[in-house]
């Protein structure tokens, strides 16, 4: 669709001037025009309606007003609920004033903001970061653009539902909202059918008694024992399509049949647990620029990853990464749209339960959301506003697990903001850490792109801006710039790898006391410096990759015995082997050395019972192996005292059958004794 857009502040049309309008197409965010702006203005020129009654449905990014000619048609404040007018029949101009105001700096932001945008009002991965220009480039704009269209006299307006299950089957709850012109009767179609499969149809036809005006409709339909929606490691996404229809009217909403419950930290997802492996995702600062090709793709990059379920960080994102999450089988933690501190008064805690309500609203009828979470890192409304927003949550929507906070406590970032990285062997966030990782560049000819002659020699305001965290890159994770940008791009790069792995593997280790993981984070929103693991392009980094491979549903892993030792010393500690799948395996681990000379270090058939993780090798029980078998442990230690001195790869890999499900390489390096070593094994 398109418009005519102009930037200016006047309050009502006829203040506009005649003069400066520019035609747009629609969807629209003027920052991504390069226009540094806090209000807009979109014009349409309407024709007469064919119908009864005529709408419009929007998305406007904060606070809107709109006007048919001079008529003032109503205002709407948020920016990830549908806006809904109901527009004369005659021909007329469509004013819409969209207005994105930077809220005062020191007064209000960032501690007591009252825009509920999430990480689009304050983050460290936008632009400015969490610096004092934290707000340019903001998301005004119709980022959703315009939806015109005509009803009859009663118009569908919006559809979801809830699923409960019953004996032998399922019990559904349809919400449909319509508004009437005046009370009456009305006869409507519900209609059930899959969308990704091959399967059976439902119908159901409701005599309704309507009142006049808006109005919400519940009803309940009882259903058969049904195909599950599963995540895609253990089922299929089984999904359907719901539909209300009303004359030539339709409404529909997505559904799939799964139950949700906990046990203990567990998640359960139809009635089994389910070990989390996943990421926080922000997928863009600007939604107007995000298509559902990209949805798509950023999709198929988690699944690629071997993640099962993604965490929308503090932020609800375009519809079409939830179409994307649930087709795929993607589970998704869902944050509503709190970042940080917020205003303490009453007006602004009425209109966070207004808002959090119609998220669910919204959203809830996707089957990937499993679980709400009210607000994110919430600071001085840990205790007064979290709690609010979850109970109206929870009263919306009985059918899902609702946070009330992601606390700081649980995003363990050692390594990066503190200590080592080794301290994450104390489980840091257990038993669910939602984020931890380290930034990382993203390649060279990025950065000299977007950040020009600034890039190299690095010009530290520039970078800060651009997200990157000196204080932390330098001082607590040792990364060296080297002397050129490519050699800083590798060093920060291989930090991030060697975190992730590292991190993910301990976690996967302590399966049971750890019941999943949200890695942050998965890309970068723009052209930024951040914890992604695929830049704003999404050209992987090394880190997508460590994520990758220490996230597969099968794992083996090793534990290292040092990382420097005299020829001859063991080369690992542990081995593990760790299964997220519902069913029993059998595996074969192989274990070798590649370096100077290649030295096979053994092989081993191991056996698992469904989600299973389990020590299949101990270096330190071999001090205690029975005399009949030291001539062998003495041989193999011979040979090991016979390697060159060099860099060595220690490799496992666990087979099933000709399939890989796992590869973990630890590096080591062997140096020439010090002194005299011992006869026989260690």
């Amino acid at each position: 669709m398109r418009a005519h857009f102009l930037s200016h502040p006047a309050e009502i049309p006829s203040e506009l001037p005649s003069e400066g309008w520019r035609e747009i197409s629609l969807p629209h965010q003027w920052t991504l025009e390069g226009i540094e702006a806090e209000v807009g203005w979109y014009r349409l020129e309407l024709l007469a309606a064919t119908g009864p009654r005529r709408w419009a449905r929007l998305y406007a990014d904060y606070f809107g007003r709109a006007w048919a000619d001079e008529q003032f048609l109503g205002a709407h404040e948020g920016y990830f609920e549908p806006w809904l007018l109901e527009l004369p029949r005659e021909p007329h101009t469509l004013w819409l004033r969209v207005a994105a105001p930077k809220e005062p700096y020191g007064t209000v932001w960032p501690r007591l903001k009252r825009q509920i945008k999430g990480i689009f009002g304050q983050h460290d991965c936008r632009p400015g970061g969490a610096t004092a220009r934290g707000q340019e480039r903001g998301t005004g704009g119709l980022w959703g653009g315009i939806t015109i269209f005509e009803t009859g006299p009663v118009a569908l307006l919006h559809l979801t539902h809830q699923t409960f299950r019953r004996p032998q089957g399922w019990r559904l709850r349809i919400q449909l909202t319509l508004d009437a012109l005046a009370a009456g009767r009305a006869e409507l179609t519900f209609t059930l059918q899959p969308e990704n499969f091959e399967g059976s149809s439902f119908t159901t036809t409701r005599m309704l008694d309507l009142e006049a005006g808006r109005q919400t409709i519940s009803l309940i339909w009882d259903l058969p024992e049904l195909p599950r929606w599963e995540i895609w490691e253990r089922g299929f996404p089984h999904l359907y399509r719901l539909e209300a229809a009303l004359g030539d009217q339709r409404v529909t909403a997505p559904i799939g049949f799964r139950t949700l419950g906990q046990e203990g930290a567990w998640l359960l997802l139809n009635d089994r647990r389910v070990f989390l492996r996943g990421t926080n995702i922000i997928p863009t600062q600007w939604l107007a620029a995000y298509t559902s090709e990209d949805a798509a793709r950023d999709v198929h990059l988690l699944r690629a990853a071997n993640l099962n379920a993604v965490r929308v960080h503090a932020h609800l994102t375009h519809p079409a990464f939830y179409e994307a999450c649930d087709r795929e089988g993607i589970l998704v933690w869902q944050d509503f749209a709190l970042q940080w501190g917020y205003a303490d008064d009453e007006a602004f805690a009425q209109e966070a339960v207004r808002q959090a309500q119609a998220m669910v609203t919204h959203f809830g009828a996707h089957p990937s959301i499993f679980l709400w979470c009210a607000h994110n890192e919430p600071t001085h409304n840990r205790y007064t506003l979290a709690p609010l927003v979850a109970a109206a949550i929870r009263a919306a929507d009985p059918t899902r697990p609702v946070k009330e906070a992601s606390d700081f406590r649980e995003h363990a970032y050692p390594g990066w903001y503190w200590g080592h990285m080794r301290d994450f062997q104390a489980l840091p966030g257990a038993p669910l850490p939602s984020e931890f990782g380290a930034q990382a560049l993203p390649r060279a000819e990025l950065l000299r792109r977007v950040l020009g002659p600034d890039a190299w020699p690095p010009k530290w305001e520039t970078w800060v801006y651009h997200n990157f965290q000196p204080e932390q890159t330098f001082r607590v994770a040792g990364v060296e710039m080297g002397e050129r940008l490519e050699a800083f791009v590798e060093n920060s790069q291989r930090y991030q790898a060697r975190l992730i792995e590292f991190a993910i593997h301990t976690y996967r280790r302590a399966k049971g006391q750890i019941t999943g993981y949200f890695h942050f984070m998965f890309v970068e929103p723009w052209e930024g410096i951040t914890w992604a693991v695929l830049d704003v392009e999404r050209v992987p980094k090394q880190g997508y990759f460590a994520l990758q491979q220490a996230s597969s549903p099968v794992l083996v892993s090793i534990v290292p015995y040092v990382e420097r030792a005299g020829v001859g010393q063991p080369p690992l500690r542990e081995v593990w082997v760790i299964s997220d799948l519902d069913r029993p395996l059998s595996l074969r681990v192989s274990l070798r050395l590649e370096g100077p000379m290649a030295f096979p270090l053994g092989e081993m058939t191991v056996t698992l019972a469904p989600h299973e993780v389990r020590r299949v090798f101990e270096v330190m029980e071999l001090f205690e192996a029975p005399l009949d078998q030291r001539e062998a442990l003495d041989t193999a230690s011979a040979l090991l005292r016979q390697l060159p001195p060099g860099r060595y790869s220690v490799i496992a890999e666990a087979w099933e059958g000709e399939h890989l499900w796992s590869r973990h390489v630890v590096e080591m390096e062997y140096l020439e004794p010090i002194g005299p070593q011992e006869e026989g094994f260690w």
